[in-house]
């Protein structure tokens, strides 16, 4: 049992213990009953960090705590989710899709943002 508990855990992490991206921002746009937006700068950096115990990082990653589901080709799946937002991330090939749906401000929104990552040493 104790082995089985161990490979569970380490199936979950990245294969290196630490990895971090910087990313722009390739696309935006947010959806509410009341139509939908896009920014007027686009092309925002984010910078994140992928370890044992979650993400960390700028912009998008709002949560103290993500179910993760690593994929074999070294992405993963995502999500969290609190009484004001749920987000839900992909990360396959260098790009992150991020969706939110926010449940805060004057109306409930759907947010989603696509950004190309490129891996990094240090920010």
């Amino acid at each position: 049992m104790i082995k089985y508990v161990l490979i569970l855990m380490s199936s979950a992490l990245p294969a290196q213990a630490s990895i971090s991206f910087a990313c722009n921002e390739l696309d935006r746009v947010s959806l509410s009953a009341e139509g939908s937006m896009r920014p007027v700068y686009e092309g925002r950096a984010l910078n994140f960090t992928w370890d044992e115990s979650g993400f960390s990082g700028d912009g998008v990653f709002y949560h103290d705590a993500y179910w993760i589901n690593p994929s074999d080709d070294g992405g993963f799946r995502a999500f969290a989710e609190n009484s004001d937002r749920s987000d839900l991330f992909r990360f396959e090939n260098g790009i992150l899709m991020h969706t939110a749906i926010v449940k805060y401000g004057r109306a409930p929104s759907i947010q989603s943002q696509v950004f190309e990552c490129a891996e990094v040493t240090e920010f």
